[in-house]
């Protein structure tokens, strides 16, 4: 015990007074970390926040924005005439940290391995169409496909790459702790304590003009505000925090703070079209435009989120992806309530709405997770809203695996999440919500597909999008699902949903913002996040 507290003093010490001396950028984190584990196959929640952000690296980094591709460990890719052929040219002229050359065997050896234990496989890269991984030289690596699935191309690209002379020796990768790693990032491991965590520049850096700094420091604290107060002290530099208020409550509190939320996914008021009435897409239809939903980003958001576009692409994403002449539902309760009356939901006298078979039809709920304060706004204000067109409502708050297991099992309503698959194109968001390989039947569990929608078009659609590599004939194809789901409405698209990252600007200039995106504000250990060290620079 006296061993590992005087360890712990000493690194906390070491890491004070390099900080002094060196170009260091601090990261808080509201959490606390365990084990010194550096494995870049484990969950990053298992994982120390500098494996996947500093010490390894991926093949591409695809922004989840707007689906620019940035080059990494790969310089280009082509896809074959018939889409099943991968070819990734590798930077030559990297080495791992340990001195060894990195070559494409590396990369085709990383994902043989991943195959070899499928535990680590963790996008299905093997289950959906991947066959085969080779290195035909020293900087070509050739990945074969048993059928056409282009979208993956996001997955191989966020694979984090290991080298094969270390690798090859672990034969449980799932326990592996990698204490001491061995990566061709921008920075290699130092320091560890349960306290913090540094890693400082690596010398040999394929990129010789970066990194800027000289090292990055991890922080724990045991909450968000006490990490948001480091902020605004200057003792940290970033922090991906989910602040209340981050206008008011930090950005205006000092001439330092600022923050960077952009829209990667968007919260959903999922109707079960498994049950009726929301079986009627006349009736989702009335029912989606009797509700505000700029209200109700403005109250579960106090305006920092935004009401969403009705078919559910993010906003970086519309210019793009959405066909022209196309707009979003108008919040119009007039003509909701004539809608809903005209196929055949009429009112009695007390303005009830009934059912086709003149019954009142029952008060409905409205499945939210247990104290969520954003989720139980928008469930109320949604309530305020069907209330005017004759529909009663309560909201519904369940604990975490009851809220998921609703959802999953078709037992609900209504019910509000996130969407279930985002990416750097609306095929994802589409392709994980109404492809039929992803419902189930009621009672069994359905992986995203929650309001258990399924249309023809659409699957034809989501198959010709992911059998080419032609932007035209994708496009075509996001165009026909747009329009289907927004005549039919299987879901309400309410509000954006942002990720959260916040900086002290004080000492280093660089961060990522909505005029230079380069990264999409992602948590410290990403892919992504990568680029925020390697662009930020001292004042």
């Amino acid at each position: 015990m006296k061993t590992a507290l005087a360890l712990a003093v000493l690194v906390s010490a070491a890491l004070s007074a390099t900080a002094q001396a060196q170009k260091t950028f601090t990261v808080v984190r509201p959490t606390q970390w365990g084990a010194q584990n550096m494995n870049p196959f484990a969950p990053g929640d298992q994982r120390l926040g500098a494996t996947a952000s500093t010490i390894y690296e991926s093949l591409f980094f695809v922004n989840m924005l707007d689906g620019k591709v940035t080059e990494v460990l790969g310089t280009k890719y082509a896809w074959s005439k018939d889409n099943r052929t991968l070819t990734i040219t590798t930077r030559s002229g990297v080495k791992w940290t340990d001195g060894t050359a990195f070559t494409a065997k590396d990369a085709a050896f990383t994902f043989n391995y991943i195959k070899q234990y499928p535990a680590l496989d963790t996008s299905a890269l093997w289950k959906n169409g991947l066959s085969s991984a080779k290195a035909t030289n020293d900087t070509t690596l050739v990945l074969t496909f048993d059928r056409s699935n282009t979208p993956i191309f996001t997955d191989i690209a966020n694979v984090l790459i290991v080298p094969q002379h270390l690798w090859s020796k672990i034969s449980a990768p799932l326990t592996e702790a990698n204490a001491k790693p061995v990566g061709t990032g921008p920075f290699v491991f130092d320091q560890y304590s349960q306290q913090a965590v540094r890693v400082v520049k690596n010398p040999n850096y394929w990129m010789k003009d970066k990194p800027a700094i000289d090292a990055v420091v991890w922080v724990s604290t045991n909450s968000n505000d006490a990490a948001q107060l480091k902020l605004m002290k200057g003792e940290a530099d970033f922090g991906y925090i989910g602040l209340a208020d981050p206008v008011g409550g930090f950005q205006k509190k000092g001439p330092n703070n600022a923050f960077y939320w952009p829209v990667d996914n968007g919260n959903y008021l999922y109707f079960n079209t498994a049950k009726a009435p929301f079986n009627d897409a006349a009736f989702r239809r009335g029912l989606s435009q009797a509700v505000n939903t700029q209200d109700v980003a403005l109250k579960a958001y106090s305006g920092v989120a935004k009401g969403s576009h009705s078919s559910g692409i993010i906003p970086a994403q519309l210019k793009a992806w959405l066909p022209a002449g196309v707009n979003s539902l108008k919040f119009d309760p007039v003509a909701a309530d004539s809608a809903l009356t005209a196929a055949g939901y009429k009112k009695d006298a007390s303005g009830r709405r009934l059912g086709k078979d003149g019954k009142p039809l029952p008060t409905f709920k409205i499945l939210v997770g247990a104290g969520w304060t954003d989720f139980i706004t928008m469930a109320t204000t949604i309530g305020e809203n069907l209330k005017k067109v004759g529909i009663a409502t309560s909201v519904d708050q369940q604990q975490w695996s009851s809220y998921a297991g609703g959802l999953q099992s078709g037992t609900y309503d209504m019910g509000i999440s996130w969407g279930w698959g985002n990416g750097p194109t609306p095929y994802q968001l589409y392709y994980k919500s109404f492809d039929p390989d992803f419902s189930a039947a009621v009672g069994k569990t359905a992986p995203s597909n929650l309001s258990r929608y399924t249309n023809p078009i659409i699957t034809k659609a989501l198959e010709a999008y992911r059998s080419s590599s032609d932007m035209a004939v994708q496009k075509k194809a996001i165009g026909d699902i747009v329009k289907v789901v927004m005549q039919d409405m299987p879901f309400l698209p309410l509000t954006d949903r942002s990720e959260f990252a916040n900086f002290n600007t004080s000492k280093f200039t660089g961060f990522p913002s909505a005029q230079n995106p380069y990264n999409y504000g992602n948590p410290d250990d990403t892919t992504g996040a990568r680029l925020m060290y390697l662009n930020v620079k001292p004042k």
